[in-house]
């Protein structure tokens, strides 16, 4: 009988508690959709890869890349923050469990150290009952805090991967101009030869020989600044792949590729949901919601319960013999602070507001940078074209020019000006290659979730992207 009215009132307590906690604070609901156009200005093809360099086909890439991912300094950083993000997870996830402490000890007179005065052991718990919900905010905080840790992690992999692929391609663009320039020399020299042959002959001033003079010494000059980029080039690579210049991998001088087929693009919303900025944007928003409901919570009493149990003697032998333990409850509730705690609230809900803004212009930003790449694209490409017709009518010009002035019907002036058109044309070909390959690895940047190994930790992927927002929302 006794039992059942010590068990009746457990249950009471028990009630109690569960009526109080289901009037816990409750994370806000936000209405995260974005306002977005149906599609994009331009459409691909082809789909692209998860490792986007791949659409290159270049084994050196590959291999710079997969060294980056690995021991790049500012990503093994990154890397850092998202386990210290991690244990800061499990400290918050700890406070929901009650703890547990054993303590002891023993008195001795300092002129007798055989045996003991007295003698203590005793263990001690506490466990704060989460009523309003505070603790549970506060592991939505630290576990929203981690996914924007993993989410920043991921674009800075996306950046190390579109720098060394621009310093690659880089260095294969100056490689190209290297060759050119010392072909463009040879004909020069050439050109240089029979000037003075036909001086010789006195066919020509020589005035002529010194403008072609000047211009091969003009090519010696491009041919310097050129090796020195191609040296700024190599050290790049060797900057963002985290290794000394000695150290690194032989770069074989290959060419620049072409540029492949433009990626399939989808709808802005499915497309762009996984990038790494605009994860980060909502788990920070996520956050800063835990953080306000865990800040409306210090409003509230908190009621913990403390307990001891505990044995003291005289005598070591009988130290077991005798325990005592107890059971205390407390409750703490601000009465006045001045206005403190309700400064906290509204501190937290300004930094909600500015979370939510962020989260919106993360995605106008993210639309409007693949835009610009599809625009800058279709103006490069036409660039290209343009250059290409110019070269080809250039290289024309200067034929039928060569022979006027080898015939005696044409003037230096008129040669000197074909000659430096065509070099010039010749070395913008590079120029737009390589500004083309730019542009789309700054697009495949943009489209890139940025997850290139088997997610960092080995946990499965939180999906928090923009279709999850939706059905929470619906």
């Amino acid at each position: 009988m006794k039992i059942s009215k010590i068990l009746l009132k457990y249950l009471g307590y028990f009630a109690v508690l569960i009526i109080v906690q289901s009037c816990s604070v409750q994370t806000k609901k936000l209405n995260l959709t974005p306002d977005l156009d149906e599609s994009f200005s331009a459409q691909g093809s082809l789909t692209q890869p998860a490792m986007w360099w791949l659409v290159f086909e270049d084994d050196k890439l590959n291999e710079l890349i997969s060294l980056g991912l690995l021991q790049n300094q500012s990503l093994r950083a990154s890397l850092a923050s998202v386990n210290r993000a991690r244990a800061s997870l499990g400290l918050a996830q700890s406070n929901k469990y009650p703890n547990l402490n054993l303590s002891a000890g023993t008195n001795t007179d300092i002129e007798n150290l055989d045996g003991a005065d007295t003698a203590f052991i005793g263990f001690t718990s506490n466990w704060e009952f989460d009523i309003w919900g505070r603790i549970e905010a506060l592991e939505q905080k630290s576990s929203w805090d981690l996914e924007a840790r993993k989410a920043l992690y991921k674009a800075r992999a996306n950046t190390v991967a579109g720098a060394i692929s621009t310093a690659w391609f880089g260095w294969l663009a100056q490689v190209d101009k290297q060759r050119l320039f010392n072909d463009q020399y040879k004909r020069t020299e050439s050109a240089l030869k029979v000037i003075n042959r036909r001086f010789a002959l006195g066919k020509n001033s020589v005035t002529d020989i010194w403008q072609q003079q000047r211009l091969l010494e003009s090519i010696v000059a491009q041919q310097a600044v050129n090796d020195a980029r191609l040296a700024i080039y190599s050290k790049q690579i060797a900057l963002w792949v985290g290794v000394k210049s000695a150290n690194l991998p032989q770069l074989n001088k290959a060419s620049l590729p072409q540029v492949p087929d433009l990626p399939k693009l989808g709808v802005p919303l499915n497309t762009l949901q996984f990038r790494p900025d605009i994860q980060q944007a909502y788990a920070s928003l996520q956050a800063s919601n835990a953080s306000l409901a865990a800040a409306a919570t210090e409003r509230f009493p908190r009621l913990s319960l403390r307990a001891n149990y505990s044995t003291n003697k005289n005598n070591i032998k009988d130290l077991f013999d005798d325990w005592s333990g107890s059971l205390i409850s407390s409750l703490a509730m601000p009465i006045f602070d001045a206005g403190a705690t309700k400064a906290k609230v509204e501190q937290q809900e300004y930094q909600l507001e500015a979370s939510f803004a962020e989260y919106k212009q993360t995605w106008f930003d993210a639309i409007f940078e693949v835009e610009q790449s599809l625009i800058t694209e279709q103006q490069l490409a036409k660039v290209a074209d343009n250059i290409a017709i110019q070269m080809d009518l250039a290289k024309k010009t200067e034929r039928v020019i060569s022979m006027k002035y080898l015939n005696g019907k044409s003037n230096y002036l008129n040669l000197l000006k074909a000659q430096e058109t065509s070099l010039n044309l010749e070395r913008q070909v590079v120029d737009a290659q390589f500004s083309l390959i730019n542009n789309r690895i700054s697009l495949y940047r943009e489209l890139s979730h940025g997850n290139f190994t088997q997610d960092s930790d080995g946990d499965k992927e939180t999906n928090f992207s923009a279709k999850t927002i939706i059905d929470e929302n619906t």
